[in-house]
């Protein structure tokens, strides 16, 4: 997993946060004097049998790109997403190959795959108010669906129990700035925990087992994926991996990146690499 972004100049500038490969400098060209990142979908094809499971400590490798898929492969769909999926890896088309890509949402796995630990994930803060936005499409219904019901429970839990700020001008400020954009946010239960890994969010299921969730707003993470993006909406620099976008903020002095909320429709289209 790399750290999260910067830009390196030959003239030794760097921004708050420094990536450092496990790979070396072959991730990296030069560029006019300036030391680029070489995304993972624009390095050169790798076995499709290399990428370690998505919830294994082996390297997932998201985002490089794959010539074959396994000769035994299946193709699931979500959400009117076509997978190819082996050996708990999944992958999707790109550009007449295929690139290794993370789980969709809804994926279940039983705790007993494995012996690893995920990282519990901060939160900037949790929403209790239920707030509408100006366009949504078909795939975000459940997001839309979840958050009326967290926001109630949220609002309960805040009146019970003071111990857990909700923090609501933080909520607002956030949506707000989502709202914007055009980003929709899937909000979290302040009494459950959730769980990261390379760009996957999980929780904990009615059954035990953990689930592949949409990335909730508000969450903090200390790195972000290999192969995140950068872009520019409304003149600020903002992160994406997949369709989630992250910003940089400062919590109690220390560097974060939290999600601000999810692409979609035209927006994800127009971003998204693997409609290209």
């Amino acid at each position: 997993m790399a750290s999260a972004p910067e830009r390196r100049s030959s003239g030794g500038r760097a921004d708050d946060f420094n990536i450092r490969s496990d790979r070396g400098m072959r991730d990296y060209r030069i560029h006019e004097h300036d030391v680029v990142r070489i995304h993972p979908r624009e390095r050169d094809f790798m076995a499709y049998n290399r990428a370690g499971h998505f919830w294994g400590p082996d390297p997932h490798y998201f985002g490089w790109r794959v010539e074959v898929l396994p000769p035994r492969y299946r193709r699931v769909r979500y959400y009117g997403i076509d997978y190819y999926f082996w050996n708990d890896v999944y992958y999707r088309p790109f550009r007449g190959h295929y690139v290794i890509c993370r789980p969709p949402i809804g994926v279940i796995l039983d705790r007993a795959l494995h012996d690893i630990t995920f990282a519990s994930v901060r939160f900037a803060y949790y929403s209790s108010m239920y707030r509408t936005y100006s366009a949504i499409d078909a795939n975000n219904r459940y997001i839309d669906e979840q958050n009326r019901i967290i926001a109630q429970n949220n609002a309960t839990i805040a009146a019970q129990n003071n111990a857990i700020a909700l923090n609501s001008s933080a909520a607002g400020a956030s949506y707000s700035i989502a709202n914007q954009l055009g980003l929709v946010q899937s909000y979290a239960y302040a009494d459950k925990e959730y769980f990261y890994e390379d760009g996957v969010f999980y929780i904990v299921n009615a059954n035990g087992r953990y689930e592949v969730i949409v990335p909730p707003a508000g969450a903090l993470v200390e790195k972000l994926p290999e192969d995140y993006d950068t872009l520019t909406l409304g003149g600020v620099e903002y992160y994406r991996v997949d369709d989630t976008v992250y910003r940089m903020v400062l919590v109690s002095g220390v560097p974060y990146l939290e999600v601000l909320g999810q692409m979609y429709g035209d927006m994800a289209r127009k971003y998204n690499s693997y409609y290209q």
